[in-house]
């Protein structure tokens, strides 16, 4: 059987309200010998506390909710990782759900995550969520926990965000590119209805139009996120005659290096490609990508900081933490020389 704090009071010959205060840490009149009793007991006796009685006395479950739109991309596991790790640290548990990137799941998950009773919410939303924003942000509006958007968020809804400037990212990348001699860039990207993804778009369509270069309509090909789609973009950019790529994901960047290899293509002596999320290198051994680097560490810990400010004082102000990308170069350019 379980250990109980009834036993402990039990075996210290205290009272059951004495062994909660002091295994709470609260201040007690328990002179400093009897809560070393105590503690000794309840880690001799394996105690751990039960959760749910202790909610129904400090009304709180010390559980956070996570929802993610993909648990198999690198960028969003990683993510989990980090806000685990803080929050666990913190003392609280953490509960991760997987959307797959679907709109009705958003909803369904942020009902069933409530009532687990969870004292507060992070959300990174799926992309479908952007051609809902009226019905998602009332659904938010409605949430009596406080809640983070995390990486994904809509413009003009006032409430906790944390992510990274998506548009300077892109621009950086593209720029690289436009340094390095190369005038015809195609940009995989995913549908415009992505806030993330317009910024990235409208990133590198700076960095063309300062350039003057010509943003040709071929050049723009439509992704999803997945490797899937940029697998098939290999195929229109083996034939729209640019000599490089800006990739808005890794994910992507992945699928198009497999289709080039198929063909034989190589890249950088046959096709310059600049990735974003910078999360692949691990993992390739003949290529390191030159890629836009976002600190996925330092975007759980901010997420998670401000997590724990929101319990504390749940009348802050509404936070907007923008994080800024860099570009880490490796060697997946060619230089091209008038």
């Amino acid at each position: 059987m379980s250990c109980t704090i009834k036993d402990i009071a039990k075996q210290a010959n205290i009272s059951i309200s004495a062994v909660s205060l002091v295994l709470n840490d609260k201040p007690c009149r328990i002179s400093q010998e009897k809560k070393e009793l105590i503690k000794k007991i309840a880690k001799e006796n394996h105690y751990t506390p039960n959760i749910n009685a202790r909610s129904l006395v400090t009304k709180e479950t010390k559980t956070f909710g996570l929802i993610i739109p993909d648990i198999e991309n690198i960028f969003f596991s990683r993510l989990t990782k980090s806000i685990e790790s803080y929050c666990r640290e913190s003392g609280y548990t953490l509960i991760i759900v997987n959307s797959n990137d679907e709109y009705e799941q958003d909803l369904y998950l942020i009902d069933l995550l409530l009532s687990r009773g969870i004292d507060g919410l992070f959300i990174t939303f799926s992309t479908s969520a952007y051609k809902h924003e009226k019905e998602m942000c009332a659904k938010l509006n409605k949430l009596t926990v406080p809640y983070i958007l995390i990486d994904r968020f809509f413009s003009d809804f006032n409430c906790n965000k944390v992510y990274f400037n998506n548009k300077k990212g892109a621009y950086l990348a593209t720029r690289y590119l436009i340094e390095q001699g190369h005038k015809k860039i195609s940009c995989i990207i995913h549908s415009i209805t992505s806030h993330n993804l317009s910024y990235r778009f409208e990133g590198y369509k700076e960095a063309m139009d300062e350039y003057g270069l010509e943003v040709k309509e071929e050049y723009i090909i439509k992704g999803d996120y997945y490797i899937e789609s940029g697998y098939n973009a290999g195929d229109i950019i083996m034939k729209n005659s640019t000599t490089a790529v800006f990739v808005s994901n890794d994910m992507m960047t992945l699928g198009l290096l497999k289709r080039l290899k198929e063909e034989g293509i190589k890249v950088p002596e046959d096709l310059s490609i600049v990735s974003y999320d910078n999360t692949l290198n691990d993992f390739i051994i003949d290529l390191q990508l030159t890629s836009v680097e976002q600190n996925i560490l330092n975007l759980g810990k901010k997420a998670s900081e401000l997590m724990i400010s929101l319990i504390q004082n749940r009348h802050s102000k509404f936070a907007d933490i923008c994080l800024e990308p860099k570009l880490v170069v490796n060697n997946s350019v060619k230089k091209i020389i008038d």
